[in-house]
């Protein structure tokens, strides 16, 4: 178990202007020479670094250098927790007084702790709070407002621990990211090989196969239509619409295990649905035709780039005759199971390392609230 015992210690209430002094190192601006400004995403998502302008570009912007190891925020979006720690890494580079930096009194407080402090829903709750209204989105912190916000500090050995912990938990996450993403790109590359048929199956004695045969989808598959759920009750069969699942039902449209397909809105990400389901009118489910194996489909449907089939210039659509008209070449039915048992598992092995993703972040999640007072 995580040594959550240790991070059980008194804790200080502190108004930020006793722990936090702002910086402000201007810049001369020189019209001729060329200056990189940083920005800052909302979300907790981090800093971003803009297109080089020259001065005589930045006009009369007021800009200032970019000092390291100092909290920064974007005034515009702090209550969408634009926030951010700044690091050598950024020394050169300049931003908008929009963009104030704070200097931490380190004997109480630690950087990555207190930045970490105001991803939390309570950060964002004080940031709220120094974000006086407007309209829409455009709520401006009150650096007054905020310099007055109280914030609760365990000693400055837990903030280190706590930040420690937290920091290596995030590099697992990313490393499970990595992998995740390099298996996605190695399935990209296998399907390019399959489908161009550089790379072919052989049989049980190892004997090439027939070759493959120049087909129409609608030779492989049919096209069925989802329709409105709305009047059915409750229950346990699932009801899928262009994004996924939606809810349950107590009727089925489909017994038999499908591919769905957007109609309208979202018409490139094909879903394996498991029988019983319902799809609304927004999402074709198709079943495959005798012989024709579903899962070496669904693996198709993958590949396809379905925008190339795009019938509206507005919200993106599919028709059926579209669809049962695109053309491609199709193995027998025993390659096509080889195929699709080959991608089956390897679906089966980034599912797999999705989950530990989650699990990962999950745990962060808890002890997140746990560790932040």
């Amino acid at each position: 178990m995580y040594q959550l015992d240790k991070i059980i210690s008194p804790s200080s209430h502190y108004k930020l202007k006793d722990i936090v002094e702002r910086v402000v190192n201007p810049v001369e601006v020189i019209p001729e020479k060329k200056y990189t400004q940083i920005g800052i995403r909302s979300h907790g998502k981090g800093i971003f670094i803009k297109e080089g302008v020259t001065g005589k570009e930045l006009g009369n912007k007021r800009v200032y250098w970019i000092e390291p190891n100092c909290f920064i925020v974007n005034i515009v979006f702090a209550w969408e927790r634009a926030v951010a720690r700044t690091t050598s890494n950024l020394n050169g580079l300049v931003a908008s007084h929009r963009f104030p930096m704070y200097k931490l009194d380190d004997t109480k407080v630690d950087l990555d702790y207190f930045t970490r402090l105001f991803l939390t829903k309570r950060g964002q709750t004080l940031l709220e709070l120094a974000s006086p209204g407007g309209a829409g989105r455009n709520k401006t912190l009150g650096q007054k407002e905020f310099l007055n916000s109280e914030i609760i500090l365990p000693n400055i050995r837990i903030q280190k621990f706590i930040s420690s912990f937290l920091e290596k938990l995030d590099n697992k996450i990313h490393l499970q990211q990595v992998k995740i993403d390099l298996l996605k790109e190695q399935k990209k590359g296998y399907m390019q090989k399959i489908f161009s048929q550089e790379l072919r199956f052989k049989d049980e004695d190892e004997q090439e196969l027939p070759k493959w045969e120049l087909k129409t989808l609608g030779d492989v598959i049919k096209v069925n239509s989802g329709r409105d759920y709305k009047h059915l009750n409750s229950g346990n069969i699932p009801v899928y619409g262009t994004g996924g699942y939606m809810l349950s039902v107590d009727k089925s449209l489909s017994d038999e295990d499908a591919i769905g397909i957007g109609r309208k809105g979202t018409i490139n990400q094909p879903q394996k649905l498991i029988a019983p389901f319902w799809t609304v009118d927004t999402l074709f489910y198709c079943t495959s035709k005798k012989s024709n194996d579903l899962d070496f489909i669904y693996t198709l449907f993958q590949f396809i780039n379905w925008e190339k089939y795009n019938e509206s210039t507005g919200v993106p659509s599919l028709s059926k005759k579209i669809i049962e008209t695109i053309e491609y070449a199709i193995p027998c039915y025993e390659e096509q199971k080889k195929i699709g048992a080959f991608f089956k598992k390897n679906d089966e092995r980034i599912f797999l390392e999705l989950e530990k993703l989650t699990e990962l972040q999950n745990q962060k999640q808890a002890f997140m609230q746990q560790m932040f007072i």
